[in-house]
């Protein structure tokens, strides 16, 4: 029993070293790159390991993988976070600009301008699990992530939960932002991404199988 319940401290003690350890790389490689070009090179490089973690692979050198990643995707990577900042920029833009439209036209605009920023949301949270867990041309990764989580409704909602309750933890308990806030969040996205992928694929060979009977 006691032997139980050690190896289960340890493996969480293991676990919570882990993303501290994560935690802390994601934030210095985030400051290498001066924050703008540094957040999502070190963003996808964290959540690389994650996904190895989540394929049972947790022998992974941590340091050398995300050194490795980082260097490997900062181009590419950063040309992915400039797009999504732009697409960002665009919808800030067109709600200043509906603002000065009075009427039921701006009620229209407003509605349709909502439904475009709950899909970009939607494809906000996917694009970095896709883009790890997937080899595709650049402009691909948006619509793949955005398909991904309109075709995986629960898992999404649940994400979203999750992410919400995270959320008020960390405002509750301020100081476990440096060691937590980045690598836990990363490994719920990832870690429900990654269930959502799994799903889908046994639903595409599910359907392979039916349709070659």
């Amino acid at each position: 029993m006691m032997q139980g319940i050690m190896g289960g401290f340890y493996r969480a003690s293991e676990w919570v070293m882990r993303l501290a350890y994560i935690n802390v790389l994601w934030i210095l490689f985030t400051l290498l790159g001066l924050v703008f070009f540094g957040i999502m090179p070190a963003t996808i490089s964290m959540f690389t390991i994650i996904r190895k973690w989540l394929k049972g692979e947790t022998d992974t050198p941590i340091f050398k993988l995300f050194f490795f990643t980082y260097k490997k995707e900062f181009v590419k990577s950063n040309l992915l976070f400039i797009s999504l900042f732009a697409i960002a920029y665009i919808l800030y833009i067109d709600f200043q600009l509906l603002s000065q439209i009075g009427g039921i036209m701006q009620l229209l605009l407003n509605a349709i301008l909502i439904i475009v920023v709950f899909a970009y949301l939607i494809m906000l949270v996917y694009i970095v699990p896709v883009y790890v867990h997937y080899n595709l041309k650049f402009f691909q990764y948006m619509k793949h992530a955005l398909l991904i989580g309109l075709l995986s409704p629960i898992m999404t909602i649940v994400m979203a939960i999750v992410l919400f309750i995270g959320y008020y933890l960390f405002m509750y308990i301020p100081g476990l932002i440096p060691l937590f806030g980045v690598s836990a969040i990363g490994y719920i996205v990832m870690g429900s991404a990654y269930f959502a992928f799994k799903h889908l694929e046994l639903r595409r060979q599910i359907t392979e199988l039916r349709n070659s009977k």
